[in-house]
């Protein structure tokens, strides 16, 4: 089985977007990944609704978005007209996740919780009916470079038990050799920003991270 690749825009050189998204037109890939962020999780702001707008016409993949916001309940209004497959909403900004889980789905999405380092997953196992994915975060803002943190390999291991039935993704600082790990662990969405645009064969690159699964 070939493992997904979402490359993260977020990690694209943003001045070059559309030449990014023009090769990227040619893989192989699950879809064109968007982080929005507001300064909430990570010391950053990425794309606005226009931004995202732009992407969504000028590729012909499917697009998964990330929430990294403190309110993500009017993003979802805002992204139905782009019709994401998949919106991830992260589990500790949320009191009650299964009320935006529901509206997720009511706009056609996949939705999906997103879990920090340091968040339990076994708490939101009651959601279990009510999700189509979970994304382990394998990384965090540390300041250095949010490198992969192996000791993350378990908490996949975890999910796959606790969430039998769903698609489990992993994000953050995820490397080749890591990516092998993860996949070992049951992670079959992989979401790769600099492992991907840090080389000039951006598509062989993309294949490469696809052909792990094959090589088990």
């Amino acid at each position: 089985m070939l493992t997904t690749i979402h490359p993260s825009l977020a990690s694209a050189c943003q001045l070059e977007l559309g030449e990014t998204l023009n090769r990227l037109n040619t893989a192989t890939i699950g879809s064109i990944h968007l982080d929005i962020e507001d300064t909430s999780f990570i010391r950053n702001i990425t794309f606005g609704l226009k931004t995202v707008t732009q992407v969504a016409g000028a590729t012909s993949h499917p697009l998964s978005f990330h929430l990294m916001v403190r309110d993500p309940f009017p993003w979802i209004e805002w992204l139905k007209p782009l019709n994401p497959a998949w919106i991830f909403v992260h589990a500790e900004t949320l009191a009650n996740p299964a009320e935006i889980l529901a509206l997720i789905k009511e706009i056609g999405s996949k939705a999906g919780l997103a879990f920090n380092p340091a968040t339990p997953l076994a708490p939101y196992s009651y959601l279990a009916s009510l999700m189509d994915s979970l994304m382990v975060m394998t990384s965090e803002p540390d300041g250095v470079g949010q490198r992969f943190n192996p000791q993350l390999i378990d908490k996949v291991v975890q999910a796959t038990s606790l969430f039998k039935e769903m698609e489990i993704w992993a994000d953050g600082g995820i490397t080749l050799a890591a990516a092998s790990k993860l996949y070992a662990a049951g992670a079959r969405h992989l979401v790769l920003g600099r492992a991907l645009f840090s080389s000039e064969a951006l598509v062989a690159n993309i294949d490469t991270f696809r052909e792990i699964g094959d090589e088990r």
